[in-house]
């Protein structure tokens, strides 16, 4: 699913408390939105890829607009929610359909409608196939076609409406045919630099660019937009993504801001591996974890690169790069830096760290020598016989504990799904009776044991009965 090629993104807008969020676990099959009876709890755009009928595409959750209330806050959500719509191949409208047809924000529905976005009205919580007709009768007057009933806690009604949604986001957001018999160039790497504002990243871009190509500024927020260049180093071919920081998520965010932040989120999607930057001299921040999160829900490859390390204390200085697991190599100074930066994203432990300027230009070469190494790692493809030793020699030495009411838990098989990311299944009498612990000791035992530092691999169960 988190392929490199652009997917078709599918706002969902509409009214607070319509289940604009329990509609977007339902489809994506993952509790991935935080659902409450509370109207507004979402606040923040939720970013899910996922697919219907082969078609992938990526849903977007949004604030809800009431009528009333808090005109200033109102305001601000629909400036996100243009935004969101601006960016959109599909809109869906999600209305209450034990609401009141005029508790419909019409303004924002008449916006919507002049985005000239496809678009369909989906009347949700009509839970009873015998009344919804009656009840969807008075959402005609809103003047949306198509109209779908549905029902996002029992599923009633969905496959229709999805049916349409990747239909309209296949015309709006068409996949080239590929051609069987054509020679395909290889792509380059994509790599974003991305982090939380005035880190240094546009700095980092001109540096290993050799030429001035972005506005740097030491004014937090230059870059509004992600900015592509493609470079040849050591005969490979690199496409370096600059992209604008992330900031804090407030509510009253300005404009170029959201923007920014729907920007520096489809650049991620579309690397193959991320420069994530921190600064030296900083103390690390929730936007920082933010940003590392990021990263690390959408399976890329990472490097960390700790910037601005010329202006960094000289007596704290060490050796220009490495990563988590070569601790004895460093002094015990630099090496409380290291400390310090993995215990704040501990679950970026695989990824290389490098401390570097992007003023001097120190550490850059190391860094990017990484990159190569990571993105054919993310390509490797482990052999069974391999993995039916690797998983044998595993179990002996930590076999899956019992859980309480649960069967014994028995492990088969291990096969590897596909790559970039790496994904690997492990067949088991039920899915239910291994824990997280061993789960966590196998997916990293394959990183460590089978070669795959630098991005987050996925592991999968699989119960004996499925087929």
């Amino acid at each position: 699913m988190s392929k490199n090629h652009p997917l078709p993104l599918v706002a969902i807008v509409g009214q607070p408390n319509a289940g604009k969020s329990t509609l977007l676990n339902k489809i994506s099959g993952r509790q991935s939105a935080i659902t409450s009876e509370l109207a507004g709890t979402t606040r923040d755009r939720q970013y899910i890829d996922t697919a219907w009928n082969g078609v992938e595409f990526t849903l977007v959750d949004t604030a809800g607009l009431a009528v009333g209330g808090d005109q200033a806050l109102e305001l601000s959500l629909l400036k996100q929610i243009d935004i969101a719509v601006e960016q959109a191949d599909v809109v869906m409208f999600i209305a209450d359909g034990k609401e009141p047809v005029g508790a419909v924000n019409k303004q924002a529905l008449k916006k919507f409608r002049n985005s000239k976005k496809p678009m369909l009205l989906v009347v949700n919580k009509l839970d009873s196939p015998k009344t919804r007709d009656e009840k969807v009768g008075p959402f005609t007057r809103l003047g949306i076609k198509p109209i779908f009933a549905v029902s996002a806690v029992s599923g009633l009604g969905m496959g229709d409406m999805l049916d349409f949604v990747v239909e309209a986001a296949a015309k709006a957001c068409p996949q080239e045919e590929k051609d069987e018999n054509a020679i395909v160039a290889p792509m380059p790497i994509a790599v974003s630099i991305v982090g939380k504002p005035n880190v240094g990243k546009s700095s980092i871009f001109n540096a290993i660019l050799k030429e001035e190509r972005v506005v740097v500024s030491p004014i937090p927020g230059t870059t509004r937009t992600a900015i592509d260049s493609e470079i040849k180093i050591d005969g490979q071919d690199y496409t370096f993504i600059d992209t604008a920081g992330l900031k804090k998520k407030e509510h009253r965010q300005a404009r170029p801001d959201i923007f920014a932040g729907f920007q520096t989120f489809k650049a991620i999607r579309r690397s193959d591996i991320c420069f994530f930057v921190i600064d030296a001299n900083e103390e690390i921040t929730k936007q920082d974890q933010r940003v590392a999160n990021e990263i690390f829900a959408m399976d890329k490859g990472c490097i960390i690169l700790v910037n601005k390390m010329d202006m960094y204390t000289k007596d704290n200085r060490g050796k220009k790069g490495g990563n988590f697991d070569d601790r004895g190599k460093s002094d015990d100074q630099y090496q409380t830096l290291r400390d310090y930066i993995s215990h704040h994203f501990s679950f970026l432990w695989m990824c290389p760290a490098f401390f570097v300027s992007a003023t001097t230009g120190e550490g850059l070469e190391e860094a990017l020598s990484a990159i190569k190494k990571i993105f054919e790692d993310r390509h490797k493809v482990i052999d069974d016989e391999t993995l039916k030793t690797f998983l044998a020699k595993k179990l002996k030495i930590n076999p899956p504990k019992l859980l309480r009411d649960q069967r014994e838990p028995k492990v088969y098989a291990l096969r590897q799904l596909d790559t970039n990311p790496p994904l690997f299944e492990l067949y088991v009498n039920r899915p239910g009776a291994i824990s997280t612990q061993f789960r966590k000791f196998l997916e990293n035992a394959i990183i460590k044991d089978l070669g795959f530092w630098g991005s987050p691999i996925t592991l999968k169960l699989r119960g004996k009965d499925k087929t």
